[in-house]
């Protein structure tokens, strides 16, 4: 295993991290706001026209190309720099991926392009009211008719569903199958007529999620991804993505660790928060070491999923315990370095705590993660690892 940057991939680095410094937009308002938007749109529109939209999807995509090593050097600096998170995650991580790997020539020509330059902002209609970690039991339904697919349900904890154009989303197209079988995975328009799209604020204020609720929405039979029935094994490709992918984590949570440590010093902490930090350290580090590692398996094409769910379920557990020692660490300062944002969102340590503690749900839950390594890496049947 080698878990070292080629010499390439240093270039890379130094080229990428200079064009960020001279280009460095500053802080942006959330995207939920217009003015917002704007400036987020904006910003994408610089990245594309540099070529740093999506570097690590193929050349015939309009990407540059660049391995699973270059894409964690892109990350890593364009984390380091906190600078405006990306418009268009949700296609740019997953759902971009699964139209490259299963969608046909026509679909990619159509709807790749849009990506790269934000005329098409994506979301990800998986998750329902009672189909969240367990998500084979949707009960979105997709009738066909004809040539088209009448979608009526509804999506919740869609990320980016306020501001998106348009939704991969998976659907039961044949009710009398199995639980897994019988649903498709479809990419569509939100401008459609029968679509409702209601913005949701969480906790900490930040106005990111919606629901979408469709009624009678008639889309094509060819927005269908994959064959018609089979989107369950479609959504794999989508939800190995999600969990396995870097995406600067280890960049921001060893960030995270530096403002704890920070913090310690400045209030003169006791020496069991000391101890407490020194044992966060050395978790933060072996979570680094197993981004790398996973990064070289993944290379290697060695992807068995239990090391993504394994990684993604200690990210959740090394977030929370950071932010929940700074919150004790702030003590009652912790309300005065709060402030609001342009939209009302709550900036600060709190956004942050609650943030983590999301992360314990979001892109499968840690129960969901522990069920996979039980399964899958251990072997354990399924009753006992339930």
């Amino acid at each position: 295993m080698d878990l070292s940057f080629t010499p390439e991939h240093e270039q890379f680095r130094r080229e990428f991290g200079s064009w960020l410094d001279q280009h460095d937009p500053g802080p942006l308002d959330p995207p939920a706001t217009p003015r917002g938007l704007r400036q987020h749109l904006d910003w994408e529109r610089v990245l594309h026209a540099a070529g740093y939209a999506a570097p690590g999807w193929p050349e015939r995509f309009g990407g540059r190309g660049l391995d699973l090593w270059g894409e964690l050097v892109y990350d890593e600096e364009y984390v380091r720099r906190q600078l405006p998170e990306r418009l268009n995650k949700m296609a740019l991580i997953h759902g971009a991926r699964t139209v490259m790997a299963h969608g046909t020539e026509a679909q990619q020509k159509q709807w790749l392009p849009g990506i790269l330059d934000c005329s098409d902002i994506w979301c990800q209609g998986f998750s329902e009211p009672e189909a969240g970690s367990d998500l084979a039991g949707l009960r979105t339904t997709g009738r066909i008719d004809g040539d088209e697919i009448v979608i009526n349900g509804q999506k919740t904890w869609t990320s980016n569903g306020a501001i998106a154009t348009r939704m991969y989303a998976l659907v039961r197209t044949d009710p009398a199958a199995p639980k897994h079988a019988g649903i498709s995975f479809l990419v569509f328009d939100l401008n459609d007529s029968g679509v409702e799209i209601r913005p949701m604020r969480q906790l900490h204020r930040h106005a990111g999620f919606a629901e979408v609720f469709f009624t009678d929405v008639r889309v094509p039979v060819s927005s269908v991804v994959g064959p018609l029935n089979d989107g369950w094994r479609v959504a794999q490709t989508a939800l190995r993505l999600e969990r396995g992918a870097a995406r600067g984590t280890h960049t921001r949570l060893v960030a995270s660790l530096h403002q704890l440590a920070e913090a310690i010093a400045r209030t003169g902490a006791d020496r069991g928060l000391t101890e407490r930090l020194g044992v966060l350290r050395a978790w933060t580090f072996a979570y680094v070491q197993a981004t790398y590692a996973l990064t070289d398996q993944v290379s290697g094409g060695h992807d068995d999923g239990v090391t993504a769910s394994m990684n993604k379920l200690r990210l959740s557990e090394i977030q929370t315990a950071i932010h929940e020692l700074h919150l004790e660490v702030l003590g009652p300062d912790a309300e005065i370095t709060d402030r609001l944002g342009p939209d009302g969102e709550l900036i600060g340590m709190r956004r942050d705590y609650w943030h983590s503690r999301a992360g314990e749900i979001y892109a499968g839950t840690s129960e969901i993660q522990k069920n996979i390594i039980a399964e899958r890496g251990l072997g354990l049947p399924r009753e006992l690892s339930r």
